[in-house]
């Protein structure tokens, strides 16, 4: 259980004022049940973005049903790397901090439950695993207005796009404008061969998708 409680509004002032209306659960996985859609959430890499995350309805519900996915299809030795990919997978906006807060929490809790019923054990905050979900979730999901495509600050929305390579990632980040104004696109594939270009340095921003929170960008 997350600590998203089941509730379609906070307060009459906050509908007024920014429109803030939760989605039922039942709602939700009816939404995600679409054939195209669940499609989507067998491909580990296939991406999802919510506009408007709330408290993580939507987004918590895209990483359990992608992590069911992974516990089918992993074994121990590469669960790990395979759910890193899938929590690299989900993005999203949200223009209240204190929602931000609770969806991060959410997604976070997602994982450490298929963690411990697919492992039998804790997982512990201190694990590589751990670190690098966190890591991978601040900068996914983030404070900001999909309109305005504004933060607080009134900068830019920043995202990371994770170039895979084997089990390695390259960070890179770009503005939620550019992906709207067509000015970026995510995983294209031109980009992607010309990173993994072969006669480029082993020293080239790529690390262990494990290890993925040493970078200390964004977040």
């Amino acid at each position: 259980m997350t600590v998203h409680e089941k509730r379609l509004i906070k307060s009459k002032s906050r509908v007024q004022k920014h429109g803030e209306v939760f989605t039922p659960d039942w709602m939700v996985k009816k939404m995600l049940s679409e054939p195209a859609i669940q499609k989507k959430i067998k491909d580990i890499r296939a991406t999802f973005f919510e506009p408007s995350v709330g408290e993580g309805a939507f987004v918590t519900e895209i990483l359990h049903q992608k992590l069911n996915h992974v516990d089918e299809i992993s074994n121990k030795s590469d669960w790990v790397e395979n759910a890193l990919w899938t929590v690299a997978s989900i993005y999203g906006i949200e223009l209240l901090t204190d929602n931000l807060i609770i969806a991060k929490q959410n997604l976070v809790e997602v994982l450490i439950e298929h963690y411990q019923n697919f492992y039998q054990k804790e997982l512990s905050r201190k694990s590589d695993l751990y670190k690098s979900a966190r890591y991978i979730i601040d900068n996914n999901i983030v404070q900001g207005n999909a309109l305005t495509q504004l933060n607080n600050s009134n900068e830019l929305v920043v995202f990371s796009e994770w170039i895979k390579r084997d089990d390695e990632v390259k960070q890179l980040q770009f503005t939620f404008k550019s992906l709207v104004d067509n000015q970026y696109k995510l995983f294209d594939l031109d980009r992607q061969l010309e990173l993994l270009d072969e006669d480029k340095p082993e020293s080239d921003g790529f690390i262990k998708i494990t290890k993925v929170y040493r970078n200390k960008l964004g977040g």
